[in-house]
């Protein structure tokens, strides 16, 4: 039973589809059982897809397909009629054409600067020339051929289009953790979250993410997700624009407690990543990768075209937003407690988390006034939003709090808050 509970609960891909099919077969009926309905539901399948704009470029392939197919396989058909009053048809000479057209109606795909439609086309003309029943008119079967395609084509499009009645929120701003919240154990995104993320940010949620990882692990983490809005980056340190590729506020430590910071570390013998923004770019500077966790780290994520690494003793405390600290766990637990019993602790933001390496940690310090919560308060200003809605897995840090990011909870639970199911919402039913 718990293998049972764990299997991914099918997506609206598969419903629509169904339905689509179903569909077909009752115009199939409807029509009195003329044509064949296998052509309308091999054209559902190809033009259901995950998203409208996908959709319409797979339809517009198709009908263009199904077009040049279905004259080109009518011309064949003539051309056999012809032969064949002439008295020189044969198996082998219908064979020999079936070839020789299919060449011509791929090459006509590229003089029409179709080449997208290639597959299509001959698909249809095979379809008609090679099925074709010899007592039925070529005008007739390629007509039909050509319906059935266009039939299903119709239907997917109207199927893909129409919601259930929503009103969407698009006044709120949805802020999302990552690790727990958004990814599974193996931190990656299903393709159900991945596709319904895209699809509400193309319908206009404001959705976005808050985490203590750099803009290049978001991309990394979130790939294949088109983040429309500024997301919140470092644990607050930064608050950075996806599209524009641009830093928009930064909270560095000052040069005295970045000074103080570095010293500090060196004296404990420490090797660490000192992470800054220079001109829009994510430098991290480091002296020298002192253990194997380090070397690790600075091997799996120094080919980004987001990372620029610079090894240099010079420099390591210049606009610090966070020093990263990476060694084995214990380790790691008394140098913390050293630096929080000093002094002047309070000038910093001490965070310390497992580190993916198994047996160590990490110890990030930031200036201690950065935290997700103050960033947040300037995304609400620069977005302008009426309201923000939370998720994450800390109970009482979030309003609404993810126990686990098994079986799509977060997006599932976004999606019921964006567009809550309305009569209100019935001129959304059909989407354009």
């Amino acid at each position: 039973m718990e293998k049972l509970k764990n299997l991914p609960i099918p997506g609206q891909r598969i419903f629509r589809t169904m339905v689509a099919v179903w569909l077909c077969l009752l115009v199939y009926v409807l029509r009195g059982r003329q044509g064949e309905p296998l052509y309308a539901a091999l054209a559902v399948l190809q033009c259901i897809q995950p998203y409208t704009r996908t959709m319409r470029n797979v339809a517009r392939k198709r009908v263009i397909g199904t077009l040049i197919g279905a004259v080109w396989g009518l011309l064949l058909l003539l051309c056999e009629e012809a032969l064949v009053r002439a008295g020189h048809d044969t198996p082998g000479l219908h064979f020999l054409l079936i070839g020789f057209f299919t060449g011509i109606v791929l090459y006509f795909t590229v003089l029409l600067k179709v080449q997208e439609a290639a597959y299509f086309s001959a698909v249809v003309f095979m379809v008609i020339t090679i099925k074709h029943a010899n007592d039925v008119s070529p005008y007739v079967y390629a007509f039909n051929r050509t319906l059935d395609t266009v039939i299903g084509v119709a239907v997917a499009e109207i199927v893909n289009r129409v919601h259930l009645p929503r009103v969407p929120q698009k006044d709120t701003l949805f802020v999302s953790a990552i690790g727990d919240t958004i990814l599974g154990p193996d931190r990656h995104l299903t393709p159900y979250s991945k596709v319904e993320l895209n699809r509400l940010l193309a319908d206009g949620a404001k959705f976005t993410v808050a985490t203590s990882e750099t803009q290049a692990t978001v991309r990394e983490l979130l790939a294949g997700v088109e983040l429309r809005w500024p997301v919140i980056t470092m644990d607050g340190a930064a608050l950075y624009d996806m599209n524009t590729m641009e830093y928009l506020r930064t909270v560095p430590m000052s040069e005295e407690k970045a000074r103080r910071l570095v010293a500090w570390v060196k004296e404990q013998g420490l090797g660490f990543f000192s992470n800054s923004v220079e001109q829009n770019l994510l430098v991290i500077r480091y002296e020298e990768l002192t253990n194997p966790a380090m070397e690790q780290l600075f091997a799996q994520k120094r080919k980004s075209p987001y990372r620029n690494y610079v090894r240099s003793p010079a420099d390591l405390d210049q606009d610090i937003l966070y020093l990263l600290i990476l060694d084995r766990t214990e380790l790691i637990e008394e140098k913390r407690r050293l630096l929080e019993a000093e002094s002047w602790s309070g000038d910093y933001r001490i965070v310390q988390a497992p580190s993916l390496t198994e047996g160590c940690a990490t110890l990030k310090i930031y200036d201690a006034s950065v935290s997700r919560q103050a960033m947040l308060r300037h995304l609400e200003e620069y977005m302008q939003t009426e309201k923000t809605v939370t998720f994450g897995s800390v109970p009482g840090r979030y309003d609404v709090v993810i126990a686990s990011a098994d079986h799509n909870h977060m997006v599932r639970e976004l999606k019921r808050r964006f567009e809550p199911v309305s009569l209100a919402g019935w001129r959304n039913i059909f989407h354009s």
